[in-house]
């Protein structure tokens, strides 16, 4: 991400006008002709070659050889994108050091041009898990084989919708900021995944709010449907705020109830192993679903 930054801080405006025809011609080409460039371009082919060049040397776009000459983006041109969006629509003013490294996003400090402390995650489907692509699969139609920057914008899409519902409905999760293809910028929440805490104080009264929060989710439609230990941050207050929201299901999917069920009970089970709180799984997902 910092030479993603370095490059970026480089671009100028031609640059990323470039990078967004490269982006619309990927929905037609693997690698987009520099004919199909030019045209759009508008600055002749000479114009268009110096830019393409730059941005090859610079690893925002890869370069093909074949019965044509032809370019793609590269993670890091999509990203350039995405943060450029967001920069100049006055989401995020300055970028700090990467907070977190998942299989499916990464997770970088920043600031708003106000200064508040916000983190932008950018989702990375299809690096090393295959999980969230068979999840968004119904969402996906019969497009059949499609990009991993289009499942990566869609699975960012549907975690700032869910964001907005929650959060208007007095959940707790990261205040949502703002989103641009697979960026989703929302609140800094201070604290420790709940994993890594070892000892509390009272774990019964952690819990009844972790479970309060599945109880409000599900009563405005929505079941997390990947809640865990590690999905739940502890503030310095000892307050829950669940987090990672791009696998959620409406209350009214096919295998919500399945989902659902699974969510609480790894967060049961964490709770009798770690602190020896003990909860009846039917109890609880009767008060869950009560509410709905």
């Amino acid at each position: 991400m910092e030479k993603t930054i370095r490059k970026f801080k480089q671009l100028e405006s031609e640059d990323f006008r470039v990078l967004s025809i490269v982006e619309k011609g990927m929905r037609r080409y693997e690698y987009v002709p520099v004919d199909y460039i030019v045209k759009r371009y508008k600055h002749g082919l000479e114009g268009a070659t110096d830019r393409l060049d730059r941005l090859h040397k610079l690893n925002l776009l890869v370069r093909w050889t074949g019965p044509y000459v032809g370019y793609k983006l590269t993670v890091q041109g999509y990203d350039s994108l995405a943060l450029g969006s967001l920069v100049y629509s006055d989401v995020i003013g300055a970028f700090g050091r990467e907070v977190g490294l998942g299989k499916e996003s990464d997770v970088y400090d920043a600031l708003t041009p106000s200064g508040d402390r916000v983190v932008v995650k950018l989702h990375r489907l299809g690096r090393t898990s295959f999980r969230q692509i068979r999840r968004l699969r119904s969402y996906l139609g019969d497009r059949g084989r499609v990009s991993w920057f289009y499942t990566s914008r869609l699975s960012a899409e549907r975690e700032f919708e869910a964001l907005k519902i929650l959060y208007e409905a007095g959940v707790s999760v990261p205040r949502p900021r703002g989103h641009n293809r697979h960026a989703v910028v929302m609140d800094f929440v201070e604290g420790d995944e709940l994993y890594l805490v070892r000892e509390l104080p009272d774990p019964s009264s952690v819990l009844r709010e972790i479970l309060d929060n599945v109880r409000r989710a599900y009563s405005v439609d929505v079941v997390h449907s990947d809640l865990s230990e590690h999905n739940v941050i502890l503030t310095p207050d000892l307050h829950v705020v669940l987090i990672d929201w791009p696998q959620w299901v409406q209350v009214g999917h096919a295998d919500a109830l399945r989902y659902l069920c699974r969510d609480v009970y790894n967060v049961l089970r964490f709770f009798e192993r770690r602190f020896g709180v003990k909860e009846d799984l039917e109890s609880v997902l009767e008060k869950i679903t009560a509410s709905s």
